[in-house]
């Protein structure tokens, strides 16, 4: 009765894709992307005689944590070929020319067919799903052909299916896993609880990709000038909600420097921004302000994607958006630049939040405290101090995950191709 109920519940989400797609892009996306998706691939693997590592990633987040993994394989095994799969258009088209993957594929929908005539034709050595993304029939297809399959940089909430009393097909998913790689001990626990031992706890893989990225961080001549000898706050992929609390706390403080990244950059939203901020001048990024401008004004919006994880290095401070939407968006990209970090409400189901806010170096804005309070509280010299250390610490501790994994998951030479 679950199969019977899984298999509609798929088949009622692709009928509704198929719908959205006539009047949404994203939805357009998802079809048209996998369009004679089984010729690609078959014209892609047919002569091929490498081992593959195959890593399915939900969407641009996921790929973020598995990333660490994939570049760590493909050089201790160069020869060994990559293929990447994504759920979701935001990630397949964001990364589609990704240069360590070989080939970058949309997941065919699950089914008893498309599960077994995907991994017929790929052929897989070894399988890595990252955080969450179970479907069903290709996990089944996978342990049939015993096939080595892992998930990596897993948490898991008492209240997810695989925990309740109707959850019986989502625990046989997770006993597909060869191996569970979780990031914090409650998700080892609620494991433990349904009897599942073939787990580890790794820590979160995204610590050691934004460490990379650290290292590589860009500087940028117009934030060097707007930033100098000046208290900086970096708030980064934000929503309307977001932009009015910043705007309430830029009219009481015109002492602080604002850079804000918002999430989205249509026209449109740019045009909301600037009327948030109505009351002083604004610059835009894009149109290389000239010295004299940015020096005396407080507001710079970036206009453009891809500058965030090194706009953070300008900041004492950091705002992260999201939080009174869909929830926060990525915190450790600030988190490892040792400032401390405040969003919204909505972060209860990220782990590295709940963790920051309980070693007391982020903070959630609510009604009792503004952005103005909080920031008050943060700027005090000896919090500054205390906050500094507990982050430098919290990154001792929580890196090195793409080691512990790359440890657990079976040698590549010790495998056949399947």
């Amino acid at each position: 009765m679950s199969q019977i109920i899984y298999r509609f519940v798929v088949c009622f989400y692709i009928l509704a894709i198929r719908i959205a797609s006539l009047f949404n892009k994203k939805a357009r996306l998802w079809v048209n992307g996998r369009i004679n998706i089984f010729e690609q691939l078959n014209s892609c693997f047919a002569k091929n005689n490498n081992k593959v590592v195959w890593m399915h990633c939900a969407s641009l987040g996921e790929f973020e944590q598995g990333r660490t993994i994939i570049e760590a394989i493909k050089k201790q095994n160069p020869e060994t070929k990559i293929l990447l799969t994504f759920f979701s258009p935001s990630g397949y088209e964001i990364r589609k020319n990704y240069p360590v993957a070989d080939w970058v594929f949309y997941l065919p929908a699950d089914s008893p067919g498309n599960a077994k005539k995907f991994i017929d034709t790929i052929n897989p050595s070894q399988v890595i799903f990252v955080k969450y993304e179970f479907w069903y029939y290709f996990l089944r297809e996978l342990k049939k052909q015993q096939i080595p399959t892992y998930l990596i940089s897993a948490t898991f909430r008492e209240k997810q299916p695989f925990f309740s009393w109707y959850g019986e097909l989502f625990r046989e998913m997770l006993f597909c896993f060869n191996k569970i790689f979780v990031q914090d001990k409650a998700s080892a626990l609620l494991l433990e609880g349904i009897d599942y031992k073939e787990y580890e706890v790794t820590g979160d893989s995204r610590l050691d990709r934004v460490a990379e990225i650290k290292k590589q961080a860009e500087k940028f001549p117009v934030l060097d000038t707007f930033s100098k000898d000046s208290k900086v706050i970096i708030c980064g992929s934000t929503w309307p909600a977001d932009e009015k609390i910043i705007s309430d706390f830029a009219k009481k403080n015109p002492d602080f420097k604002i850079v804000i990244a918002p999430h989205q950059i249509d026209r449109n939203h740019l045009k909301e921004i600037a009327d948030f901020f109505n009351f002083t001048e604004i610059l835009f990024y894009s149109q290389n302000p000239e010295n004299s401008k940015l020096k005396e004004a407080n507001i710079l919006i970036i206009d453009n994607i891809g500058m965030l994880s090194s706009l953070y290095s300008y900041g004492q401070l950091a705002y992260i958006g999201g939080g009174f939407g869909a929830g926060i968006h990525n915190i450790l990209e600030a988190v490892v630049y040792e400032i401390p970090v405040v969003f919204g409400g909505n972060y209860h189901k990220f782990r590295e939040a709940v963790d920051l806010i309980e070693e007391g170096v982020a903070f959630e804005i609510s009604k009792e405290h503004t952005l103005s309070d909080l920031i008050v509280k943060i700027s005090e010299d000896s919090s500054k101090k205390r906050i500094k250390e507990k982050i430098a610490n919290y990154l001792k501790k929580n890196t090195g995950a793409t080691t512990k994994i790359l440890a657990g998951l079976k040698p590549l030479d010790s495998l056949k191709n399947i």
